[in-house]
């Protein structure tokens, strides 16, 4: 993909991200279907992602403040989140798929069916198990394994990056074990094994490296799973991050500003990664 192409797919996505921003503005005050008042919204938008600098909320007091006063602190404080666990959830999903090519093709088969299993269980679910569980241990040993609700001053970590990572570690366990299948049938993988070559060489050093394209196209629905988790997960943990930031602050300009920066990184991460795929292998992938 050109610089110029990848310029005009952010563009495209953030006059997307402007015109929603705007319709969501509608609704602020009760519903308000004016056009002139919509295109209106569009305009201060556009102006304020170009002097983001002038952005502004309406505290409590009714006095203006800078976003920038705190907003720096929501953001990171989802993303560190954020990408623990989408890096925890590929991380487990290429082990787990390592492992289960070592089981005989029959346990391989109930592994999937358990994988597909626990894949059904609600998030709610997880979360209210494991903050059970740690309560109970907590009544019976008297010691905290980890903070399960955040505060302004105490943050929590551990609980929401590991039930967010539970789910989609199982689904990419499933497409990587899909894709390795589908790979270990290859003339290749048959002729490293013939020259002796370990399992583990041959999983790690060829099958991981030619199925990486598909893995990259598969995360993207993890990327927005975890994204679509994390606003229901922000309140359930108490976690002041971007998306409390946006349920408070809910003006037009903060929220296009705030989804700009949230789609920010995936784009230069996804763009390097298939320019880097592109340069080595000659594959263009479509993201």
């Amino acid at each position: 993909m050109s610089i110029l192409e990848s310029i005009t797919r952010f563009l495209c996505v953030v006059i997307g991200l402007i015109l929603l921003s705007a319709f969501v503005g509608l609704f602020n005050n009760g519903i308000q279907l004016d056009m002139g008042l919509y295109i209106d919204s569009v305009i201060r938008i556009i102006h304020s992602l170009i002097q983001p600098h002038n952005l502004v909320f309406i505290g409590p007091t009714g006095f203006e403040y800078s976003i920038f006063v705190n907003f720096w602190d929501y953001y990171f404080y989802s993303t560190i989140i954020f990408l623990t666990a989408l890096l925890i959830s590929i991380t487990v999903g290429i082990f787990l798929s390592y492992l289960t090519t070592l089981l005989p093709k029959r346990i391989n088969l109930f592994v999937v069916k358990i994988a597909s299993l626990l894949e059904s269980i609600p998030d709610l679910f997880i979360i209210i198990v494991i903050q059970f569980s740690a309560l109970y241990y907590y009544q019976q040993t008297g010691t905290r394994l980890f903070s399960i609700i955040g505060t302004g001053q105490n943050r929590t970590y551990i609980l929401p990056i590991v039930v967010l990572a539970l789910i989609p570690s199982l689904m990419i366990f499933k497409v990587i074990l899909y894709l390795v299948n589908d790979e270990l049938e290859k003339t290749y993988v048959q002729l490293a094994k013939g020259k002796g070559f370990t399992r583990t060489h041959v999983f790690f050093k060829h099958v991981l490296r030619n199925i990486a394209p598909s893995i990259i196209i598969h995360s993207k629905s993890v990327i927005l799973i975890i994204l679509s988790s994390m606003v229901i997960f922000e309140k359930l943990f108490n976690i002041y991050g971007i998306f409390t930031f946006i349920l408070e602050y809910q003006e037009p300009e903060i929220i296009a500003f705030s989804l700009v920066m949230i789609y920010l990184p995936f784009f230069i991460v996804y763009t390097s990664l298939t320019g880097f795929i592109f340069k080595k292998t000659g594959q263009r992938l479509e993201w």
